[in-house]
Formats: structure tokens, C-alpha cells, sequence
């Protein structure tokens, strides 16, 4: 199983904008995401998003900018989805200062193509056996 999940996902690496985060309402589903995207879109508007490197392989997602780099585990991404050229995703990250637990982060892309490409990659790592379980105990509580 091991080698399975080793081989699961090619490396890769997405340069995009990040759009923002934002306190997600719950753990997954278009739900959660679908209204978050419009009020980090507006907030990208009025402030220049980042420019950063996502790159994703079968250990999780690291995200670079400059010297800075932020790894996200596979288990901590719960759900993502593409919308044209933006890929959004919640992220089971703790914030000591919000004290909050669940996180969506936006991307935009450079083309409809590549998020397609980047959310296709989020989805085998959200999709692996043992994370959809350990999500759904997490939703039963």
C-alpha cells in the first residue's frame, strides 16, 4: 500500500496568485467553498495578491513565496475545487490567533488548464482511503 501511495502523485509545481484565506464554515463540500471564492476575489482586487509556488506531491502541498516555505500534510486537505482558473481548497490547519481549525485558500492559475490540473492532483490526495475516513469521522463529531 505504501508504494501504491508513493506513486499515486507526480510532483509537480503550480506558480499562481494566492488569493486569500479565509475561516472555513465547515470541513468540506462546495458549500463551504462556493462562498468564500467572491469575497477573496474582492479582497485580491483591492490588494495585490502573492505571487507563490504550490507544489504537490504525494506527501502533501508546499507553499513557497521567497524564502518562506508552509508544508501542508495530505491529511489536512479536506476538499478543493477548480472554477475556471481558480482552485479552492479547505486546509485543517489550527491558528493559534483565530483559533480556528479550517482554512479556504484560493489559487488563481494562469489558465483554466493548469487548475484543472492542480485541483485533479488536490483530489487524489483528499481522496485517498484513509484520509476520507478520517474525515468522515471528523464530520460525525
Amino acid at each position: 500500500m505504501a508504494l501504491r501511495l508513493r506513486k499515486d502523485v507526480q510532483k509537480a509545481s503550480y506558480y499562481v496568485w494566492f488569493l486569500g484565506a479565509q475561516e472555513a464554515k465547515g470541513l468540506r463540500g462546495s458549500k463551504v467553498l462556493l462562498p468564500a471564492i467572491p469575497k477573496l476575489l474582492d479582497r485580491a482586487r483591492i490588494q495585490e495578491p502573492l505571487k507563490v509556488t504550490l507544489q504537490i506531491s504525494h506527501k502533501g502541498l508546499k507553499i513557497i513565496q521567497g524564502s518562506t516555505k508552509h508544508f501542508i500534510p495530505h491529511g489536512a486537505i479536506t476538499c478543493s475545487m477548480q472554477t475556471d482558473d481558480i482552485v479552492a481548497c479547505v486546509l485543517l490547519l489550527y491558528n493559534p490567533a483565530t483559533k480556528c481549525p479550517l482554512h479556504v485558500h484560493a489559487y488563481r492559475c494562469d489558465s483554466e488548464a493548469t487548475a484543472i490540473a492542480l485541483n485533479d492532483q488536490l483530489q487524489i490526495l483528499i481522496n485517498r482511503p484513509d484520509n476520507q475516513k478520517r474525515f468522515n469521522e471528523l464530520e460525525s463529531r
